[in-house]
């Protein structure tokens, strides 16, 4: 190893604690950003080229560097996303936040020809601007770049896969498995744009979904699912029986999940938004009143955003004449297998019965 390479290696000795400051630097700055943009990734992360590393880098290509500053990649981080068209939105968070090298920046997605497939990365040499970050007495902090690695998580099992087998397209090796190495990733590049389109879809199915629940219009075109289902109680639902219901005590609603409801309305046959909003308004006078003989009077200050719903599905149990032990169905369906469910549920038959929804037959002439 010549003078140059073990000044390198002294440098690198020395600039330890700057290296790490940086790493510091831009994790934060990345993981802020992540959470500003408020679209998920696989991960983010980084590393400080280790010493053995390095020494094994200047064994190689020692020639190339005058001082550990022509050495771009030491300090190196990576974002990578769920889908290949996240990629460019962090790269327009990272082209205007850090200072870039251009020249020696490079998109490795726009070098493959038309009949290329393989590695496909973005990747930025920077410098921390000083707009994000000085320190009078540490410049180098400024002046030493680094690298920001972008690619989707498909991209990085290519390249995982790919330095793993250690394949170079420089290398001449068997036309079989050249031909291999093309097919796959020809593969992977297709299930990359496959995943993101169907990812797209579904963003544009939600937002029509939540328009039409906004709107309240044509709600017979949406289908019951988990999706449209939230879309639905996150907007009206249940949310006026459910302040109606409180009146009756002047009760405080505590939120609960309603997840399990999904079930249950499938059960009853419910098919669309409009099954289950007509539902909504047939039975949530009924619902009200049935409220009242259970709460009135009573010391229940405090109700949750399961009370509506169960109670809309309980008179509509009980007004099918279905009886005490589907509503007990009910009750371990929403708050899992109980014993006090059994209680419960003879009492709330009880309730039905003194209102007329349900005659004295059923269950208890069983």
């Amino acid at each position: 190893m010549d003078s140059i390479n073990k000044d390198i290696l002294e440098q690198y000795e020395t600039l330890q604690p700057t290296y790490l400051k940086i790493e510091e630097i831009v994790l934060k700055e990345l993981n802020d950003t992540v959470s500003n943009l408020n679209i998920m990734v696989n991960s983010v992360e980084s590393r400080i080229k280790s010493l053995d590393s390095l020494k094994g880098k200047l064994d190689l290509k020692g020639y190339k560097y005058q001082s550990i500053y022509d050495i771009t990649d030491i300090f190196a981080a990576r974002i990578v996303t769920f889908y290949m068209d996240d990629v460019d939105k962090y790269a327009a968070f990272i082209e205007s936040s850090f200072d870039i090298d251009w020249e020696n920046s490079i998109d490795k997605r726009k070098q493959h020809t038309v009949d290329q497939f393989g590695y496909s990365s973005l990747h930025y040499i920077c410098r921390i601007p000083k707009e994000m970050y000085y320190d009078k007495n540490n410049e180098d902090i400024n002046n030493i770049r680094f690298e920001i690695q972008l690619r989707s998580t498909l991209q990085h099992c290519w390249a995982s896969i790919d330095h793993d087998i250690g394949y170079k397209r420089d290398i001449d090796i068997p036309k079989e498995y050249y031909r291999s190495f093309n097919r796959l990733a020809g593969l992977l590049e297709i299930v990359d744009e496959e995943f993101c389109k169907l990812k797209n879809e579904i963003y544009e199915y939600r937002r029509k979904v939540k328009q039409i629940v906004k709107t309240g219009t044509k709600l017979e075109d949406v289908e019951l699912n988990g999706d449209s289902f939230n879309e639905y109680i996150s907007n009206t639902g249940f949310n006026e029986l459910n302040k109606r219901i409180a009146t009756i005590n002047s009760m405080e609603i505590e939120q609960q999940s309603l997840s399990s409801f999904l079930f249950v309305f499938k059960s009853f046959g419910f098919k669309t938004l409009k099954d289950l909003d007509q539902f909504v308004m047939n039975y949530s006078d009924l619902a009200y009143e049935f409220a009242v003989r259970q709460f009135a009077g009573k010391d229940v200050g405090i109700i949750t955003t399961v009370t509506g719903p169960l109670t809309l599905c309980v008179v509509y149990i009980l007004s099918k004449n279905l009886g005490e032990s589907f509503v007990k169905i009910l009750l371990d369906t929403i708050y899992g297998k109980i014993k006090v469910n059994e209680k419960i549920a003879k009492k709330l038959t009880n309730i039905g019965m003194s209102m007329g929804i349900v005659k004295q037959s059923d269950d208890n002439e069983e």
